[in-house]
């Protein structure tokens, strides 16, 4: 009898325990199926953010990079700078300037002559154009200079012995369709005080006349010159030729001069 009613207490226990098991695995599974409040304001949450700048590693151009950008966009806006005109030189050259100018842009030998002028032989070349770049066609330039001597043949007899009779003084040069002229010459000579020098005179219908003067960069005897130091810094390098070697390999190759000259005014365009 007690076998008997131990048999009943132990299926009875059991029964409650299969009713307890089913429930307890229901709750677990509600509860991984069904979210809390606090899961599903997450679901509810505006689209993210977007990350301060204190959170981005922001990769900062290199100083070099940023200069040659500003290098780049002053280079491009160049072209809408107004030019600085040549100067005009401070001193008239009235006394030594030739009362009738040689047609020819060779300095160096006379038309017609077998023989050249005694001195280096150097070109001398450039650009005329107005205030904005833009060439100037048909301008006159008339150069004149010393000889190798430093000497003026207008202000010296034939006879004398400075005269150099194979030397043509002057000479003249009229821009091509793109502003540009050259010349033949020697390296004019120094006089005490005075640097090598070349005067130049433009004259163009439209944009009037300039007297100007040309010296050669770098020569020893620039800073010795009261004219020359006469000209402010910027001005110095208006009037100054930069000068190279035909062949830069060949100290003894003909320098080449190079003058560009800047009128002031600008070019009146028709419109239509």
């Amino acid at each position: 009898m007690k076998k008997v009613c131990l048999l009943i207490l132990v299926l009875i226990s059991f029964e409650a325990l299969a009713q307890q098991l089913p429930a307890a695995s229901s709750n677990s599974i509600e509860q991984q199926t069904i979210p809390q409040f606090s899961q599903l304001s997450e679901y509810w949450q505006v689209a993210p953010q977007a990350p301060t700048r204190s959170e981005i590693n922001i990769v900062q151009p290199s100083p070099k990079i940023s200069a040659i950008q500003k290098d780049d966009k002053k280079n491009s806006l160049a072209i809408f700078e107004e030019k600085k005109p040549t100067p005009s030189r401070f001193f008239t050259a009235d006394i030594s300037m030739p009362d009738r100018f040689s047609t020819s842009n060779n300095l160096a030998k006379k038309s017609g002559s077998f023989y050249r002028a005694y001195g280096e032989i150097i070109f001398v070349k450039g650009t005329v154009t107005d205030s904005f770049g833009v060439p100037i066609e048909g301008a006159i330039i008339e150069i004149w200079q010393a000889n190798a001597a430093g000497k003026y043949h207008t202000l010296l007899d034939e006879d004398s012995e400075y005269y150099d009779k194979y030397f043509s003084m002057s000479g003249r040069a009229i821009t091509d369709n793109l502003g540009q002229y050259d010349f033949i010459t020697i390296m004019p000579g120094s006089n005490p005080g005075r640097a090598p020098h070349i005067n130049i005179n433009v004259y163009h219908q439209k944009f009037g006349r300039l007297e100007t003067e040309m010296y050669f960069e770098d020569h020893p005897y620039n800073k010795g010159d009261y004219q020359y130091m006469a000209y402010n810094e910027s001005d110095r390098k208006l009037v100054t030729a930069k000068v190279r070697r035909s062949n830069f390999a060949d100290k003894n190759s003909i320098k080449i001069c190079t003058f560009n000259i800047v009128m002031r005014g600008v070019h009146q365009y028709k419109q239509y």
